[in-house]
């Protein structure tokens, strides 16, 4: 490596991937057409702050769709002396290798080069990939649907690292020719009699130092300077091996992260946010040395992973209990204000905590687990600690489970439709269905949506999920509307997703589900929670565009999220669903009927159907009849039934009397 690569900076990124529109997606994160500040943000965090004045900064990205194109591409990298910094790798290319495989074989022609795992399944292990690559330092899992955000600071942190590598190798090598100089002028100064000890001397000095810095830099993060995940490991390792010569010895882990620091980070700027996490880490290490009473005295290391991560190691504990009071005592000590750059920032933690009591044998399980209870505390409401339990890892597989068998539910056929009717209150008429998917699993049999729609949501797979829930329920209801005497103008209700509305396709797959099953669009509703629509902009358009084909849009589960009639005429929709909380202790003379009548009379005079969800007795029909309301559904009128069981239900004519 000469001193014009080291100017500059290796960008060089090649993704491998199948799937064209991740290439497209990774290229608008990293090469923003008009985005000046988003450039300088990524040079600061490349090059440094003090160097970027005035620099903008592009990666040079290539695209290669098969794990063999992507090996051609790094070996022409090499050969041409122009290696890539780091790589996106795709798990899944059919028909070619896979992306272990494909990773496999780039480190054999470029084992410096940084590897990204770009993949929303879980085809293999942490531990399986360990087995098959043999290293994970240049190695991090980036799970689809991305985060811009996470994919720009992986960007940023990978090619400094790989820039920071080489430049290491690169001054070793200066250092080394250096002492080589220095020594063949002191065999000189040798044969001519003279001098050149002291000179010596001196270099081996600088020599020595250098490496001492350069092993300092290795197991030491650059912000804050505590240790990093490097040394954290080392030491681990160490306390892992200790239990197993001594049944008597205890250590913890501390896993935590701060507390809304993404809000710090985006309203008060990225130094702001660097300023802090060092503020945080002096005052973790002071609130340690006080703490001398709950492992022994000196001996506990506080890292940081990366980003707002930290690990509090407790070496050689008294009672694991001692762990929830340093924990606790950490909380306290965080939770107090910081000042930085004249502003007063109040932040906490939250911690999740494991014990060697659980017998680890692996510093990286040990760390999984810390991380578990992590994720519990904050989803019990951050600023708080969790101890992890074997019930947390069985909750964890089970949601793993759900993940892995998610990707092939569809071909598997797992999928089933069940039908709710939508009753006319006036006269109990069946006026549509609300499609209503269900999982029956082959081995776990029928699967609560409320298992599993959430993981699908978090996961992705509920784009796929909802195409196929949207076709199946169109189809069904194009077959009723032309078999069934008298329902020529039934209509189905499909539930919407926010996911599936901010798919580039959601449109298409919209018109082709109508197009290729014959369905008028008329009979086709589609449902949307209220918080989807005033959350997300670009849903508002997106429906606006459904609902100009002749498609109606209703708000689901009015009531619990802005529950607002005001901003109602702003919003491209037909009907209102009040949310079964409502109904649910509704009576004549009470005021949950006050309130239902006043959202109906607002919701008549802008024009809108009010459909009633949840009505269970012939109380609740009777007070909606007396209210005007238009529709209704619930267990009054029928469960979700299959198919057959609601042609039947057609067919019979049935229908519910005014009971008022």
């Amino acid at each position: 490596m000469n001193d014009t690569r080291l100017e500059q900076h290796n960008r060089r990124i090649l993704l491998i991937d199948d799937n064209e529109a991740i290439h497209h997606d990774i290229r608008k994160i990293l090469v923003p057409r008009n985005d000046r500040s988003k450039f300088e943000s990524l040079s600061s965090e490349v090059f440094g702050e003090s160097s970027t004045a005035g620099v903008l900064i592009q990666y040079d990205i290539d695209s290669a769709y098969q794990g063999q194109e992507g090996l051609a591409m790094v070996e022409q990298s090499v050969a041409d002396g122009q290696p890539y910094a780091m790589a996106f790798v795709d798990i899944r290319m059919p028909p070619g290798w896979d992306g272990i495989e494909t990773i496999e074989r780039i480190w054999q022609v470029d084992p410096s080069i940084q590897v990204v795992i770009c993949s929303a399944h879980c085809d293999y292990s942490w531990e399986q990939m360990i087995d098959r690559l043999g290293q994970t330092d240049q190695l991090l899992i980036l799970k689809k649907p991305f985060d811009h955000i996470e994919v720009g600071q992986l960007a940023c942190a990978l090619t400094k690292k790989w820039n920071l590598a080489h430049q290491a190798t690169y001054k070793l090598d200066e250092l080394e020719r250096m002492v080589q100089k220095q020594t063949e002028e002191l065999r000189e100064a040798n044969e001519q009699l003279q001098q050149s000890n002291g000179s010596l001397h001196q270099e081996i000095s600088e020599r020595r130092r250098a490496e001492d810095q350069l092993r300092y830099n290795s197991l030491h993060d650059t912000l804050t300077d505590l240790p990093n995940r490097a040394m954290l490991m080392e030491r681990l390792d160490r306390c892992i091996e200790r239990t197993a010569r001594n049944d008597d010895y205890l250590f913890g882990v501390l896993f935590m992260d701060v507390d809304n620091f993404k809000i710090v980070n985006d309203s008060l700027g990225h130094r702001v946010g660097d300023q802090l996490l060092r503020a945080i880490s002096k005052r973790l290490v002071r609130c340690l040395r006080g703490l001398d009473t709950a492992s022994r005295p000196g001996n506990d290391t506080t890292a940081r992973l990366g980003g707002d991560e930290f690990v509090v190691l407790l070496d050689g504990m008294r009672d694991p209990a001692n762990a929830a009071m340093v924990a606790q005592r950490i909380s306290q000590t965080l939770s107090k204000p910081f000042s930085i750059d004249g502003k007063e920032i109040v932040t906490g933690v939250s911690v999740g905590i494991a014990t060697s009591d659980n017998q680890y044998t692996d510093a990286v399980d040990m760390l999984r687990d810390a991380d578990t209870a992590l994720y519990q505390a904050k989803e019990k409401g951050r600023g708080r600690y969790e101890m992890f339990n074997r019930e947390m890892h069985e909750k964890v597989m089970a949601r793993l489970e759900i993940e892995a068998d998610l990707r092939k539910i569809i071909e598997r056929d797992q999928l089933h439709l069940q039908y709710q009717p939508i009753v006319r209150v006036s006269d109990g008429v069946i006026e549509g269905f609300e499609a209503l998917v269900r999982w029956i699993h082959p081995t776990r049999g029928l699967i609560s949506p409320l298992d599993f729609i959430p993981v699908a949501e978090e996961t992705g797979t509920i784009v796929e999920i909802g195409e196929w829930v949207l076709r199946e329920a169109c189809r069904q209801a194009h077959e009723w509307r032309t078999t069934v005497p008298g329902f020529e103008d039934l209509s189905m209700s499909v539930n919407v997703s926010s996911r599936q509305l901010v798919c580039n396709d959601f449109l298409a797959q919209v018109e082709s589900a109508i197009t290729d099953t014959g369905l008028d669009p008329h009979g086709l509703k589609l449902e949307v929670t209220e918080s989807v629509m005033i959350e997300d902009e670009r849903t508002t358009v997106v429906l606006q565009q459904i609902r100009d084909r002749g498609i109606a849009i209703r708000m689901d589960d009015f009531g619990t999220g802005y529950s607002s009639l005001s901003y109602l005429h702003n919003l491209p929709i037909d009907a209102i669903k009040l949310d079964r909380a409502f109904i649910r202790d509704m009576s004549l003379d009470g005021h949950h009927a006050a309130t239902v009548q006043a959202v109906m009379v607002l919701a008549k005079n802008r024009g809108f159907t009010v459909i009633a969800e949840g009505v269970e007795t012939a109380e609740h029909l009777a007070t909606l009849q007396v209210l005007d309301c238009d529709l209704a559904q619930g267990f009054f009128f029928s469960k979700p039934v299959n198919a057959e069981v609601a042609s039947t239900m057609m067919m019979s004519g049935a229908h519910w009397q005014k009971v008022a």
